[in-house]
């Protein structure tokens, strides 16, 4: 985010869409982090509709990390 020491992660609450507030939060960062729950299907893991919106939309690269 704007204004924020490089190497350090920042908070906020927002309210409202989450991928929405993640992509325009993020067009400044150098790399956006989002979780990704476990959640199985029968053709393999799959992902939320937030982690999906954010990797078709942010400007930064974006890591996935699965946790449970």
């Amino acid at each position: 985010m704007a204004g924020q020491v490089p190497g350090r992660s920042s908070e906020q609450t927002v309210v409202g869409q989450a991928a929405t507030h993640l992509v325009d939060a993020s067009r400044d960062a150098e790399l956006l982090v989002v979780g990704r729950a476990s959640r199985h299907a029968p053709i393999g893991p799959q992902i939320g509709p937030v982690t999906r919106a954010v990797l078709h939309h942010a400007v930064p690269p974006v890591a996935v990390i699965p946790h449970d």
